[in-house]
C-alpha cells in the first residue's frame, strides 16, 4: 500500500525542479538489478540564466556516495571516468544519458523499486543547490 502512494505522488509531482534560472527535466533511475551495488541517474539541465553555470558536485539520499560520470567509447574499449565539474552555457542544455555523461549512484542503503524516489542535490560552484525528486522507473527503450 505504502508503494502505490508514492507512485500516485510521484506521478502528480512534476518531472522538473527548478531554481536560479536552473531547470532539471525528464529525471529517471532505472531500476536496479538486484545485488547490484552501483547504478545511474539520468536527467536533462538547461541554464536559461544570463551566466554561465558551473555544476561541481550531487548528492543522492539512501546511496553511500553520488558522483558525476562520463562513459565513452574509444575504439572498441568502453571507459567511465568522474567527471569533476560541467560548465552549462546560457541558453545551453546538458543531457545526462545511458553512454554518456550521468550522475553514478554508488552502494545503496535498500533496494529501490519502481514507484520509489531518489533525492538528487545538485550543487553549483555558486554554492547554490538544486534538490531534485528523480523517479525510479523500469529501463526506459533505448535507454
Amino acid at each position: 500500500m505504502k508503494r502505490l502512494a508514492v507512485l500516485a505522488l510521484s506521478l502528480m509531482m512534476p518531472l522538473a525542479a527548478s531554481a536560479g534560472g536552473l531547470t532539471v527535466s525528464d529525471a529517471f533511475v532505472p531500476m536496479a538489478p538486484p545485488g547490484v551495488m552501483a547504478h545511474a541517474a539520468y536527467f536533462n539541465l538547461t541554464n536559461d540564466s544570463p551566466e554561465t553555470r558551473r555544476l561541481i558536485g550531487v548528492r543522492a539520499e539512501g546511496y553511500a556516495m553520488a558522483h558525476l560520470h562520463r562513459s565513452e567509447e574509444m575504439g572498441d574499449v568502453a571507459t567511465m571516468s568522474s567527471v569533476d565539474a560541467i560548465d552549462i552555457a546560457p541558453g545551453q542544455r546538458i543531457v545526462f544519458t545511458p553512454g554518456g555523461l550521468h550522475v553514478m549512484l554508488m552502494h545503496p542503503a535498500a533496494k529501490q523499486a519502481e514507484g520509489d524516489t531518489v533525492l538528487l542535490t545538485l550543487t553549483f560552484a555558486n554554492g547554490e543547490t538544486l534538490p531534485v525528486q528523480v523517479p525510479v522507473t523500469r529501463l526506459r527503450h533505448g535507454s
